[in-house]
């Protein structure tokens, strides 16, 4: 049988929680659960693209739908989000991903939804969606699937 502390205690707790949670800035998602944070657009649209790549096998590499793989050293467009890779105020190399790290209502980031970018000019770090154009490289030996090259920030 429980007893009343039992009982009250997690009663009590639960804002203390709420207020641990509303205090740290999460809110809740603003969006309905998917597998990506953005919705389908021109410059969105590939990330469902990228993310298709299937993985055979710890020994085996990548492989990569035709669609994807005709990209090689072509220019494209994505909007994502900065993940910055040093501290600093401006950045010439980041990581784009889909979703926002620390979305609750996204799929958890892989390789397949993330490419390394090399900015022609710094840019700053900033927690909204950017829009990036560059040379999209495909298996670069840098970890990651994806890489795009000389790329330029647009407006989104």
């Amino acid at each position: 049988m429980r007893t009343r502390r039992q009982v009250l205690l997690p009663l009590a707790l639960a804002p203390v929680a709420g207020w641990a949670v509303w205090s740290s800035g999460s809110a809740e998602p603003t969006h309905p659960f998917s597998r990506f944070h953005l919705p389908l657009g021109d410059a969105t649209a590939l990330w469902r693209d990228l993310a298709q790549v299937r993985l055979n096998g710890p020994i085996s590499g990548p492989e990569f739908p035709a669609r994807v793989a005709g990209l090689e050293g072509k220019t494209v467009a994505l909007c994502g989000f900065m993940i910055p890779l040093a501290e600093g105020a401006a950045h010439s190399r980041f990581i784009l991903a889909a979703n926002p790290v620390g979305c609750a209502a996204c799929e958890n980031p892989g390789p397949a939804t993330m490419l390394h970018v090399h900015v022609r000019n710094p840019v700053r770090e900033t927690r909204e969606p950017v829009v990036v154009t560059g040379t999209l490289r495909i298996k670069p030996n840098e970890g990651l699937f994806y890489r795009l090259e000389r790329a330029e920030l647009r407006d989104a």
